[in-house]
């Protein structure tokens, strides 16, 4: 059991800000009214969030298989400082701009300061709203999302085509895109992909492929667990996100397994808020979702060698899509959510995992007082 209240959290080393974040999403699942309200109380007892037991199938015959949501806000941050370079995508291309790893990465091309448009270091350094639109007609197509956002959320599609400007696939005019650009600050504007012919089938959508990797020494990074996501929902609209919370009952997603030894993938699972459903087929397109990744070998290798260049991080969250430009790296995530992961690999179930997250709470366990209020007051 544990004490799921401000100040009690607070006293055992949570930070303000995800003590607050546990406790908002705890308040809204009671909020929304499609849980069980027995099970709901019952697993936010225990420190888990209802969807995560949902997604689990979390009884009192399992529940010491998996890491708590508890936990997990209370352990973080889990990597020191330097998460900062890994926190915003604009960051995360320069540190690796110039590199062997440059060619996974997406060309990233405008940022929207506050109070400018500032060209990146894919854009040929074209000046301001004329450049952007200008490098827009040449490429075709620019993702934008929010630079340092989360849960997909804030994604849009730029493109022209055919002589004619679109928002999110809609036909659009010059104007319309000067408009969106000067108010949408804090968007970083790169390449757009699309899904390989193999992925493409099972869903039209770029997909994302989590790798979460450990480097406990600055010197061993392992593979430690994964995932496969689809779109789902999306009526093969690629301006739209591949993930959306689920924070009301129609929302899911779907996830699939992922084997890091040998790359193949399969085994599906639809995950709402309140119900999981288990099947190989996407959902949308009925196909199969299932298969091997090609090359992954090498690309486990280079995301081997990435996590040894930014050795002081320990904890890292890859997203990687399979392209029609090859394998990509859209970002790294420094507290990647434990939930979907956990559904193919229980962190407590598993020996390495279990060790890493003990250390982790153990050592916020052993902080003095002044250290607790440290860091309570940690905000990034």
């Amino acid at each position: 059991m544990v004490v799921n209240e401000l100040n009690d959290m607070l006293s055992k080393g949570f930070s303000k800000k995800m003590a607050s974040l546990y406790l908002n999403n705890l308040e809204r699942e009671v909020r929304d009214g499609f849980f069980d309200a027995d099970y709901l109380a019952w697993a936010h007892e225990h420190g888990f969030y209802g969807e995560s037991a949902i997604a689990y199938g979390l009884t009192d015959e399992n529940i010491s298989n998996y890491l708590s949501d508890y936990d997990y806000c209370r352990a973080w941050p889990l990597n020191d400082w330097q998460r900062i370079w890994i926190n915003d995508k604009l960051t995360f291309k320069y540190i690796f701009a110039g590199t062997k790893f440059d060619k996974y990465l997406p060309e990233t091309y405008y940022y929207r300061a506050q109070d400018r448009l500032v060209p990146l270091i894919d854009s040929h350094m074209q000046e301001g709203i004329s450049g952007f639109l200008d490098l827009l007609k040449e490429k075709g197509e620019f993702a934008c999302k929010p630079c340092n956002g989360e849960w997909a959320r804030g994604f849009h599609k730029l493109s022209y085509l055919d002589g004619r400007f679109m928002i999110d696939n809609k036909p659009s005019d010059e104007e319309s895109v000067v408009d969106f650009v000067s108010t949408h600050a804090n968007l970083i504007y790169t390449e757009f992909f699309h899904p390989d012919a193999q992925t493409a089938r099972i869903d039209p959508l770029i997909h994302t492929l989590r790798i979460l990797m450990i480097n406990q020494t600055g010197a061993d990074p392992v593979p430690a667990a994964s995932y496969l996501r689809f779109a789902m929902g999306a009526n093969n609209d690629d301006s739209k996100a591949n993930y959306h919370r689920p924070e009301s009952k129609d929302i899911s997603s779907y996830n699939v397994g992922f084997d890091m030894e040998t790359g193949k993938f399969g085994g599906g699972h639809i995950i709402y808020g309140y119900k999981r459903i288990d099947t190989d087929l996407h959902p949308d397109s009925g196909v199969e979702a299932s298969g091997v990744i090609e090359n992954w070998q090498e690309i486990k290798e280079m995301l081997i060698e990435m996590s040894l260049r930014i050795g002081p991080l320990e904890y890292l969250g890859y997203d990687l899509g399979m392209t029609t430009k090859g394998p990509k790296l859209m970002e790294i995530n420094s507290h990647s959510g434990c939930k979907y992961l956990q559904v193919f690999r229980p962190y407590r179930s598993d020996e390495f995992l279990n060790s890493f997250f003990t250390r982790k709470l153990e050592a916020v366990d052993r902080l003095d007082a002044d250290a607790i209020l440290r860091r309570n007051a940690l905000a990034r």
